[in-house]
């Protein structure tokens, strides 16, 4: 899929050799990992709007002036992606306007069945949905001149996939929404929070610069939109997604650093933010009673309102492998998180005004001049916490990981408490990962004595009864990983009792792998460790759901499949076989 992204960047460079969109701001801090896009800079613009395509139901909005270009380049991407013309695109679009009905959103009542010229199927007349509400590439244009009203009806399609017209519902299965949003003016309405939580990115988009000025107006768009090629070829766009969901790996310490964003945009020392809406940290919070002793310039928790939503957390999982993939990577690091996070957090979460208001002066005295304060707000912490968090990983949430999977020794352990309570200036260490070590240390050694049994018994009898103690171990909070310890160890053990054998699939049958009931669901790392099941193109490579493009994409006459498959006769054998051989 590697050369599926570079053909993305290819399509997006001809879209600004052509004119045809011109932004140069850049994503600073990260580069393509592939050798012809070594000079390449990572455009802000294109680059967020493109990742927001790469994952399902992907949403952003684009905020800035008038004739920006947000629209134009949502539209190229649709065609690009989708490959359907700038009419198909065009005709989709929602239109921002206050008095939009929920007609003009989803659709109306069949005329023909309304005037008794269509017969009425199931007591209902049918409704004929727009085509906003069809299809799979939404512009909604000038999302702020939407009224409460009508944003509800779209909060709707945005939470739940399905909006609901006169006793009817329509799923709209997966999709990719682009919303524009201008400056304010008198038809505006604002935009509430559970709104905008909707959307996963936010991008305020600014005017081009004096560079791209030289280049605008002198080639005729329309002219070039004739002759240009939108489209990706031998792919579609929900291929290219599951691809990314199940190939591209997060590396442990990108995964700690996501826990680490959200735990410090959360935790207060004096109260739940999520519980407090009189007591905030603008009025008061940090002060009443004495100053907090964590009111100091090094931590976060002055400096942000209210905790972010678990949407945050599951975006930043989604987005932060479609960048990296984007960007020729096979694991995602803590550098693409760092860099992806503040887009997909500014417009979700309330900063402190006195920290705004500080962080806006200091870029002012420095001459960084910036586009919204609480983007530039939300980097500044973005980066406070990556500064931190290296530390934190290496020392404590590491071990304190380890801890839970009952890794440690009894004397590691101690050592480990012993650390974190030496620890005062970190809300996480003191507030989260301390009390839970000090509700372990009473049963980590009845913790440690488990995995042990478990290490040293290949007897699926003995795993079985100590199965059934964990249930009953209330006490050991961590249990359920005890016992996912045991589960696992019994379905390797079942399954080496048998032969392993080696199957050579016909290529001309290999997409049947993925219309089985009984084979897709192979596809999935969940059962490596139960049917010991791998497979190889040529050599052997990761199992996931998505390698079948690679089969499909190679060459017939180069390529060779095999499955090597080792456990019980059932189903899934027999329908191995039938689109196989077995080989000696």
């Amino acid at each position: 899929m590697a050369d599926k992204a570079l053909e993305i960047i290819d399509l997006l460079d001809e879209l600004r050799n052509n004119n045809l969109y011109v932004h140069n701001d850049e994503l600073i801090g990260v580069s393509f990992n592939n050798e012809a896009l070594k000079d390449r800079p990572v455009y802000i613009v294109e680059t967020l709007a493109t990742i927001n395509a790469l994952v399902k139901k992907g949403t952003m909005m684009l905020y800035g002036g008038h004739g920006g270009g947000k629209t134009t380049l949502s539209k190229y991407l649709g065609q690009m992606f989708l490959g359907k013309t700038s009419d198909e695109i065009e005709q989709a679009i929602l239109r921002g306007h206050p008095q939009l009905t929920e007609e003009k959103i989803l659709g109306s009542l069949n005329l023909e069945q309304l005037m008794g010229q269509k017969k009425i199927r199931d007591g209902n007349i049918e409704v004929q949905w727009n085509d906003f509400v069809k299809s799979q590439w939404k512009i909604i244009d000038e999302v702020n001149r939407l009224s409460p009203y009508a944003q509800n009806i779209l909060l709707s399609l945005l939470a739940e996939g399905i909006v609901k017209y006169q006793n009817q519902s329509y799923p709209v299965g997966n999709f990719t929404v682009f919303a524009t949003m201008n400056p304010p003016d008198e038809g505006n309405f604002n935009l509430p929070m559970p709104f905008m939580d909707r959307f996963a990115l936010a991008l305020p988009v600014t005017m081009p610069d004096y560079l791209s000025m030289q280049t605008i107006g002198k080639k005729d768009k329309l002219n070039n939109k004739s002759t240009f090629d939108f489209k990706l070829h031998n792919s579609d766009l929900d291929s290219i997604q599951d691809n990314i969901q199940d190939s591209i790996e997060y590396e442990p310490e990108a995964e700690e650093f996501i826990n680490n964003i959200i735990a410090d945009y959360r935790l207060c020392v004096r109260l739940n933010k999520e519980a407090s809406e009189d007591l905030t940290v603008d009025n008061g919070l940090c002060t009443n009673g004495g100053e907090c002793r964590y009111f100091v310039e090094g931590q976060i928790c002055h400096k942000t309102r209210n905790p972010l939503s678990v949407r945050v957390k599951e975006d930043l999982y989604r987005y932060g492998r479609a960048f990296a993939w984007l960007l020729g990577y096979e694991k995602v690091s803590s550098i693409h998180i760092k860099t992806i996070a503040p887009y997909l957090i500014w417009h979700r979460s309330n900063l402190s005004k006195k920290f705004l208001k500080e962080n806006i002066k200091s870029k002012f005295e420095d001459k960084d001049f910036s586009v919204n304060s609480e983007l530039e707000g939300t980097k500044a912490i973005i980066n406070q916490i990556h500064s931190r968090f290296k530390n934190r990983y290496e020392n404590f949430i590491q071990s304190f990981n380890n801890a839970l999977k009952s890794k440690l020794s009894a004397a590691e352990f101690t050592e480990l408490i012993s650390k974190s309570t030496e620890v005062e200036d970190d809300l996480l260490i003191t507030m989260e990962l301390l009390p839970e070590l000090q509700k372990l240390e009473e049963y980590y050694e009845k913790m440690f004595d488990y995995k042990n049994m478990i290490d040293d018994t290949d007897d699926i009898t003995k795993l079985n009864e100590i199965s059934s103690f964990l249930k009953r171990e209330y006490k050991i909070r961590n249990r359920q990983l005890l016992a996912n310890k045991v589960e696992n160890k019994i379905r390797r053990l079942k399954a080496e009792k048998y032969p392993r054998i080696k199957i050579e699939i016909k290529i001309e049958e290999a997409t049947k792998i993925l219309e089985s009931d009984f084979l897709k669901p192979l596809f999935s790392p969940v059962y490596g460790d139960d049917l010991n099941f791998e497979y190889s193109i040529g050599r052997k490579i990761a199992l996931s759901k998505s390698s079948h493009e690679f089969i499909l994409e190679t060459k017939p006459t180069r390529v060779k499949l095999f499955c090597f498959y080792q456990g019980p006769e059932n189903s899934i054998k027999k329908e191995l076989l039938k689109i196989g051989t077995e080989t000696v």
